[in-house]
């Protein structure tokens, strides 16, 4: 009897651990997605040339995938061209599993 015992409580634990996994792994891909679209957001804004309609387009779709985008414009020259932008990208990182749900910040600058 305390075979089996021991048996289901190494199987509820085995289950337990890969549904942790799981959670991780899947917090970290959203984490990586959120990286690689802060970096999208930045080329285009500097391709664009600092373009207003760029940049609220790019706030929208942010706010459609789920994100907070910021976009706060820092330096300008002689002639009042934007020359330097902070572009923060706001994101929670959650694993359901332990409940756990923190909100991230990625920090970059297009110039």
């Amino acid at each position: 009897m305390g075979q089996v015992l021991k048996t289901y409580l190494g199987l509820f634990f085995l289950l337990l651990m890969g549904l942790v996994g799981i959670g991780v792994v899947a917090a970290g891909m959203e984490a990586s997605a959120a990286r690689n679209y802060h970096a999208d957001v930045i080329s285009e804004i500097e391709c664009s040339n600092f373009n207003a309609g760029v940049i609220d387009a790019c706030k929208n779709q942010a706010k459609r995938q789920g994100y907070d985008l910021t976009v706060e414009n820092l330096v300008y020259d002689t002639e009042e061209n934007q020359q330097l932008a902070e572009i923060i990208l706001s994101f929670d990182y959650a694993i359901p599993v332990l409940n756990l749900i923190s909100n991230h910040e990625i920090r970059g600058f297009a110039r």
